[in-house]
């Protein structure tokens, strides 16, 4: 894994992306039209405070806007910490004192996402891993010539 240290010239690196569904929050009962239920997922809350302690911390979503408040709502309750909900449509970078709720992929040191599949500069790796990941067979190897 590439090591990212902290650098002034670098906004990126100032940052952590945390997922927010199933990654910070634990919902097993399904989408339940968007409402915000569930318990952290187990070593969540620590761990965001952890890293929160070392670097800025957001907290990406896909859900749409309107749910942004209840997922900074739902931080605030389970995490004591400061929360804001993104309404900047140029930020790319995040380097505040609480943590940003945003639907933007912003720079990062790392995130942390339970759909994530790690590239390592060799797509036939990757394309194998989301082809699984998505259900899909093994794709059938190809013969040159």
């Amino acid at each position: 894994m590439t090591v990212v240290p902290l650098d002034p010239a670098s906004p990126a690196s100032h940052a952590v992306g945390i997922d927010f569904d199933q990654t910070l929050v634990a919902h097993h009962d399904g989408w339940q039209d968007g409402r915000i239920y569930g318990a952290p997922v187990p070593g969540a809350i620590e761990s965001l405070h952890a890293l929160k302690r070392v670097r800025s911390v957001f907290i990406m979503t896909a859900r749409p806007r309107r749910f942004h408040p209840a997922v900074a709502g739902w931080l605030r309750e389970h995490s004591g910490l400061e929360t804001l909900v993104d309404e900047d449509p140029e930020r790319a970078y995040w380097q505040g004192d609480c943590l940003l709720v945003t639907n933007k992929k912003l720079g990062a040191a790392v995130y942390i996402d339970d759909r994530a599949i790690r590239f390592t500069g060799d797509w036939g790796s990757a394309l194998t891993q989301v082809r699984h990941a998505i259900g899909l067979p093994a794709a059938p190897a190809r013969h040159c010539c």
